[in-house]
């Protein structure tokens, strides 16, 4: 799995695109590196929104993704 944090100045890199797409969307997370916990949803819509950007998908498409690629990552719902 790979993070992506729109708080880090390279997520708006021309290159960031084409890079997301080859490690592929079910391997991308999506994580806030900021220092203000008040602006954490914001920024984690803004990180939907920038991989939804870079696959041409909806937002709500990408949120579903990378959201069941963090249930795979942190074994959410996994038997124990």
């Amino acid at each position: 799995f790979f993070g992506s944090a729109p708080a880090i100045p390279n997520f708006y890199a021309p290159k960031t695109p084409s890079v997301m797409k080859r490690i592929g969307i079910n391997q991308l997370l999506i994580e806030t590196d900021l220092e203000d916990a008040s602006r954490t949803w914001e920024d984690l819509i803004e990180g939907v929104r920038g991989i939804s950007d870079a696959f041409d998908l909806d937002v709500e498409d990408v949120a579903d993704i990378t959201y069941g690629n963090a249930e795979r990552f942190y074994c959410f719902g996994a038997e124990t």
